[in-house]
């Protein structure tokens, strides 16, 4: 009768300790992020603290997990919105807008752990055992239009098109909504806008240019 108790004073504890390094990277950077600032602010003990993760390393690697989880949670979400869509254009507008925001929700977290991912090489490597099936989700979502790709290899297409889109939601965490280019730009706009370039990418409407090059 007393496990259940200590188990979710235990789980509360590491969510408390964890949220505190967190915060502290937002508010400090990852120079913030000591074992005495985290048990101060999560008001929580050293030796919690050491049994729970052993070490800084060990701090890192569970706060990577939490946030790779918290972004396949969004993923699943854009995904569900997606699936319901019928064809290429609406499905790849809906995923961009759901999926879109997340870059400005956790961007604390993705902060961190690009500056972070490197010099420590656990985390990178977290992180790229991840990042297929992001990209796996991508493509759930586009490959039932597949007809409608012009694309000669289609999945090397939508393969693109994620890193396209990859690269836009990492530049929308990294900079704030006027850093990029000096003008403002909302999440919604930049999805549409995105989206739209997708699917003219996905579906050109006129022969390639490397095509036009070619000949």
């Amino acid at each position: 009768m007393e496990r259940t108790p200590k188990q979710t004073r235990s789980i509360a504890s590491t969510a408390r300790m964890l949220d505190a390094a967190e915060a502290l990277f937002a508010k400090g950077g990852a120079d913030a992020v000591t074992v005495d600032a985290i048990v101060r602010q999560a008001k929580t003990s050293v030796g919690a603290f050491y049994a729970r993760f052993a070490d800084r390393a060990g701090l890192l690697a569970a706060m990577h997990e939490r946030f790779l989880e918290r972004m396949a949670a969004e993923t699943r979400a854009a995904v569900s919105k997606a699936v319901r869509q019928t064809d290429l254009a609406r499905a790849v507008a809906a995923f961009v807008k759901h999926a879109m925001p997340a870059a400005r929700k956790h961007r604390e977290s993705i902060l961190f752990f690009v500056v972070t991912s490197a010099t420590e090489s656990p985390l990178r490597q977290q992180g790229l055992a991840a990042n297929p099936g992001f990209a796996a989700a991508f493509a759930a979502v586009v490959m039932p239009f597949r007809k409608e790709i012009a694309h000669p290899h289609p999945e090397h297409a939508i393969d693109v098109a994620f890193r396209i889109l990859f690269a836009v939601f990492l530049q929308r965490a990294l900079f704030t909504n006027r850093e990029a280019t000096g003008k403002p730009l909302s999440d919604a706009s930049l999805a549409k806008e995105i989206a739209d370039c997708l699917v003219a990418y996905l579906v050109p409407s006129c022969e390639p240019l490397s095509q036009i090059v070619r000949s």
